[in-house]
């Protein structure tokens, strides 16, 4: 939309982004018999470093998914390396989720741009050669789960969404047919099984939320329909808070893909009071988080928790992507591609609100990441991180094109950005590169929507009329006061978080009456 408002002409495809064409996986589908003749030990790792791979996926992974059961894991793995591949005693599934293990330990721990491939794809791909066809394949049924988990999780990391989600649907159904999703209550169920179940059944959820988000397809599952509760699980307290409150995100974020950017997604009075009940919820959830997750702001701690951040980045991108639609129909006014003129929303006191709590959520990410590189905590491979600065990245420049004044701090926070997704191409994420390239293509095309400060476009009226309202230090006079106003040099160690209080204050602000009709008539979820 920006190329094409800006220069005129389609916007040639060649060096685009497109999900599946990042890696060459050197495979096209083809699996041979799941053999353990097949498991190719002579490929595999010496026993000390696939411990320490192992471990690696345990610190990058295990305390918000629940991957493999380590204590079975870890039997099969010793009974592999005292007596190999051929040993009766030795799972045939087992071989195929030690190699998607490995596959991710090496990802996460041989960091190196030599490679045109991610370290141990090489595993993942043979993993899937062998993977069995479970339709007539008798396993662990826990376990048959965790393995599907794992390989979308792994292809989501190569940026293969649509396979993702096939094997994260796959395991769902999975989990369904088990009963799962069911208080599984009855005496012939062990209870050590039961509460496996339901962790599995947890992490599950999580993932399908977001991949189905990311895909933009609708939830696999009704809550209404879910029954099942947290695992019992009194020596892991703090894992279950972590699933607990990621759980709720995930909750969250269903409802924003259906109420926001679903079939019943529309820029009217219904998006304002759908964003209402929206921030309710996730101010609820910022209470628990930040009693729970705090993340201490004083630069004199020794850093930030990589799972605190973790929670707080999705906490963030919750209240970005319930707010972003506005930021797109305002930058579709600004290039002149919009028929109606937006001039009565920009008025609204309660627009101004969301747009200012949204700058603010992707200051803040911004910031949360730049503590995690300045840790070297900041992920190259898993895709979270790269989601979340990408997710505050564009809307810092949507919201700047929109208005300078809505982000003083534009030029600092792009800057910022970059040197994150610098950082992760450095370790050889080329999804990184190519984001980041699309995105100062972007940030050149906006840029020439003024030159000189003279409007080269045909743009809306309601700027002026915004700008009418600004305040000399860049806040929206009239706005709901947040005390979290941006600062002419970025400080990157204060104020990680809104409050629950500040959150709670903007929902109930919101006049939901005050937009009578939609902004645009065609316009749905963007």
């Amino acid at each position: 939309m920006t190329h094409e408002a800006i220069t005129g002409t389609p916007l040639q495809i060649d060096n685009l982004f497109f999900d599946g064409n990042v890696y060459d996986l050197k495979w096209d589908g083809g699996r041979s018999s799941c053999s353990r003749d097949d498991f190719c030990p002579s490929n595999l790792p010496t026993q000390d470093f696939a411990i320490y791979l192992i471990n690696s996926v345990k610190f990058r992974c295990g305390r918000l998914f629940y991957l493999f059961d380590e204590e079975n894991f870890m039997k099969q793995f010793a009974l592999f390396h005292e007596h190999g591949a051929n040993h009766p005693g030795l799972s045939r599934l087992w071989c195929v989720h030690y190699l998607i293990l490995l596959a991710f330990g090496k990802a996460f721990v041989v960091q190196t741009t030599r490679s045109q491939t991610p370290p141990g794809l090489d595993l993942f791909v043979h993993a899937m050669k062998i993977m069995p066809d479970f339709t007539f394949f008798e396993c662990d049924f826990v376990e048959k789960i965790q393995v599907l988990c794992c390989a979308a999780l792994y292809l989501q990391c190569l940026s293969c969404r649509t396979s993702a989600y096939r094997h994260i649907s796959q395991a769902v159904s999975l989990a369904l047919e088990g009963g799962m999703y069911t208080e599984m209550q009855g005496q012939y169920l062990d209870e050590a099984y039961v509460q496996k179940c339901r962790l599995m059944w947890w992490t599950l959820y999580v993932l399908e939320r977001h991949m189905s988000t990311l895909l933009g397809v609708p939830m696999f599952i009704n809550d209404e329909n879910i029954c099942t509760p947290f695992p019992a699980r009194p020596d892991q307290g703090q894992r279950t808070s972590v699933m607990h409150i990621q759980v709720k995100l995930a909750q969250i974020l269903g409802q924003i893909h259906r109420s926001v950017y679903g079939i019943d997604g529309q820029l009217d009075s219904r998006y304002l009071s759908a964003t209402k009940s929206l921030l309710q919820s996730i101010a609820n959830v910022a209470g628990q988080l930040n009693e729970l997750f705090d993340i201490d702001s004083s630069e004199n701690t020794s850093g930030v928790s990589r799972v605190s951040a973790h929670l707080h980045l999705q906490y963030h991108q919750c209240i970005v992507l319930t707010t972003r639609p506005l930021l797109f129909i305002f930058l579709q006014s600004r290039l002149g591609q919009s028929h109606t003129t937006p001039l009565r929303w920009a008025q609204s006191e309660s627009v101004k609100g969301l747009l200012q709590v949204c700058m603010e959520s992707c200051c803040q990410s911004i910031k949360i990441l730049s503590r995690l590189l300045n840790q070297g905590l900041l992920e190259s491979f898993l895709t979270f991180d790269l989601d979340a600065t990408f997710t505050a990245a564009i809307a810092i420049s949507m919201g700047a094109a929109i208005d300078p004044s809505l982000v003083p701090d534009h030029a600092q926070l792009t800057q910022r950005a970059h040197a994150l997704f610098d950082e992760m191409s450095s370790h050889g994420s080329k999804i990184a590169t190519m984001i980041a390239s699309e995105l100062k293509q972007l940030d050149g095309y906006l840029s020439h929507l003024q030159v000189d400060g003279a409007e080269i476009l045909p743009v809306q009226d309601f700027r002026s009329d915004v700008m009418a309202q600004m305040t000399p230090g860049g806040t929206l006079a009239g706005a709901p006061e947040l005390g979290m106003g941006f600062t002419d040099d970025i400080d990157f160690g204060l104020h990680f978080e809104l409050s629950t209080e500040q959150l709670m204050q903007l929902a109930n602000s919101l006049d939901v009456d005050s937009l009578s009709r939609p902004l645009s008539a065609d316009h749905h979820g963007t």
